[in-house]
């Protein structure tokens, strides 16, 4: 499988105006600036909420959803591989998206099937990530969609009390959690 990375909980914020939360983030996370990057979000009807994407164009991503629990969601990325796709990618797709052929040779062909069963939404990026000791991941980020510009700040925990702590501590509960797909959904 090409990912080991463990479930998080995640809370995302899309606020209008968010300099305030952004300086907070800033001046307590040491964040380092990532390449802009073209993500190509799927969307095909799953078993599971899930969420497929080709990330950079390069590596197929799919995160699967959980729970929500008290405003907070539980992801865990269930592929992360570039091609040829091994036998428990492979699985893990059929579960998921079962219309999909899984015996695809490439990111085009798997690609072209996803856009038989649904369409895309194109996502151009420039994020600064912050990790801190204690396990917490932070995002600051610019979205482009459909020509228009996004704000969106993420925290990230692998245990959900700390990171309702996170949420408290940096304001974020003043705007509800949106996911990139409920986001994509809204705006696209």
């Amino acid at each position: 499988m090409g990912t080991a990375n463990p479930a998080l909980w995640e809370y995302r914020i899309w606020p209008e105006a968010g300099v305030a939360i952004e300086q907070r983030l800033r001046a307590a996370l040491d964040f380092a600036a990532e390449p802009p990057r073209t993500d190509i979000y799927f969307r095909v009807p799953s078993r599971a909420p899930a969420q497929a994407k080709l990330r950079g164009g390069a590596q197929f991503g799919i995160k699967e959803l959980l729970t929500r629990d008290g405003g907070l969601e539980h992801w865990r990325p269930v592929v992360s591989s570039r091609f040829p796709l091994d036998d428990e990618d492979r699985a893990t797709l059929a579960r998921l998206f079962p219309t999909i052929p899984t015996a695809l040779t490439s990111l085009a062909a798997l690609r072209e099937a996803l856009l038989a069963e649904g369409d895309e939404v194109v996502v151009d990026k420039r994020r600064h990530i912050a990790t801190d000791a204690g396990g917490l991941r932070a995002e600051i980020a610019k979205a482009s969609l459909g020509g228009q510009q996004y704000s969106t700040l993420c925290l990230e925990h692998e245990n959900p009390a700390e990171l309702t702590r996170q949420v408290d501590r940096f304001g974020f509960g003043d705007w509800s959690n949106v996911s990139y797909p409920d986001w994509i959904t809204r705006n696209a």
